[in-house]
């Protein structure tokens, strides 16, 4: 998976404990990059034997910081890493549908977002059981920064399959880009309550009661349920940096 370089700038007249963290992540964070494309995306099981490619993170899924937030640059782009994976549709496509799904799949991962929904949303159209294809298609409004049709396709997903916790996982990043962090977090508590295991859920919900919301212990429960379910070094590293701060 192909991430878009973040760029961490720096910020005058931070206060001593907000610069030490940021001096420190700006030496980790090249490790922390390398990790994240490493870092294997939730993909569905509905047909474990085909996935579809997953398309590259863009600078459009990274949130506006403030002075706090803009420490944190190179963890945020580990949370959206994992939530962007186009997945199979069930039920299994048709021949030439799902060399159209790949088309679009292929138009994603080079960033032609716009040409991939004019495959997506006729398959769309007469599929409407296809989860795969609407998480998809949801991803490509959210590219184009159609965010209330993004928001339509994956709520409509999810009142369709509950479980389905990587549109979830989508929309609570699309609630806190939108600075609305208790939404957010409902949504990754809903994609836990279905799936407890699912780690970057752990993860997203650890930035966001650390970084937006302000309650280090219930950032430091998730780092630690995501640390037990991946074994990721950079959980401890963030769990040392909760500690700073204490």
């Amino acid at each position: 998976m192909k991430l878009t370089n973040r760029h961490i700038r720096r910020l005058p007249e931070m206060p001593a404990k907000i610069t030490g963290r940021f001096n420190f992540l700006r030496c980790i964070s090249a490790l922390l990059l390398a990790l994240s494309l490493s870092h294997c995306a939730q993909l569905s099981t509905e047909d474990s034997s085909q996935v579809a490619d997953t398309p590259p993170v863009t600078k459009q899924q990274q949130p506006e910081k403030n002075q706090a937030e803009q420490a944190a640059t190179a963890e945020q782009a580990a949370v959206t890493a994992s939530s962007a994976a186009p997945v199979l549709a069930k039920p299994v496509l048709q021949p030439e549908q799902q060399a159209q799904f790949q088309q679009a799949a292929e138009l994603m991962r080079s960033e032609d977002y716009q040409q991939a929904l004019t495959l997506l949303e006729p398959l769309a159209q007469r599929l409407q059981d296809a989860a795969g294809i609407h998480y998809n298609l949801a991803m490509c409004y959210w590219q184009l920064q159609q965010t209330a049709l993004a928001q339509q396709q994956l709520t409509a997903l999810l009142e369709r399959q509950p479980d389905y916790i990587e549109a979830a996982n989508l929309l609570a990043i699309m609630a806190r880009q939108a600075g609305n962090f208790n939404q957010a977090r409902r949504y990754w508590l809903d994609a836990l309550a279905q799936n407890n295991d699912f780690a970057s859920g752990h993860k997203n919900l650890g930035f966001l009661y650390e970084l937006y919301l302000a309650q280090p212990e219930q950032a430091r429960y998730h780092y630690q349920q995501y640390q037990q379910l991946t074994a990721d070094p950079m959980a401890e590293a963030w769990l040392s940096l909760l500690e700073q701060q204490e």
